[in-house]
């Protein structure tokens, strides 16, 4: 098997060609992208690491891990810095963010086919509003309401 085969088994960013799809140009536009295989808690899988720099605000250092199994063309999202926001899960000391309501309509939301890029894209205009939210305490966008900060099944947008 040459350099880009195709993997037999396994999740797909263990496929060449899968993951150079997804990945499309994000590496132009974030030079200093990294990805490695990892763990994030209990799971195994994908980690696509990237300072973004939030207009107006500071640069910020996001995790996106995609999971070996399961919904792992959903991702887990954690930036650092502050983490009081209404658009935040509990989980991972909420680094977590919540950038969509899961049963939006698609041209709402991310999903898998749309690829990293757009993704980081939404990451960093969610960042600006949560820093402008922490500043006014107006969230300048469109969100559904929140369950709560300790409920893990909380959604946001």
């Amino acid at each position: 098997m040459g350099k880009f085969g195709k993997r037999r088994r396994g999740p797909w960013y263990g496929e060449d060609h899968a993951r150079l799809v997804f990945e499309g140009r994000a590496r132009e536009v974030f030079p200093a992208l990294r990805r490695r295989v990892k763990r994030l808690d209990t799971k195994e899988g994908c980690s696509y690491i990237v300072d973004i720099d939030v207009p107006f605000y500071e640069v910020r250092r996001v995790e996106v891990f995609f999971s070996k199994g399961g919904w792992s063309d959903v991702p887990t999202i954690l930036a650092d810095g502050p983490t009081d926001s209404p658009h935040r899960f509990a989980s991972f000391d909420r680094r977590s963010l919540c950038i969509w309501h899961p049963h939006d309509p698609r041209e709402q939301r991310w999903t898998f086919q749309d690829g990293l890029l757009p993704l980081l894209g939404l990451v960093k205009l969610h960042l600006f509003r949560e820093a402008w939210w922490r500043e006014t305490g107006e969230w300048p966008g469109p969100h559904a309401p929140h369950a709560g900060p300790d409920n893990k099944q909380e959604i946001a947008a």
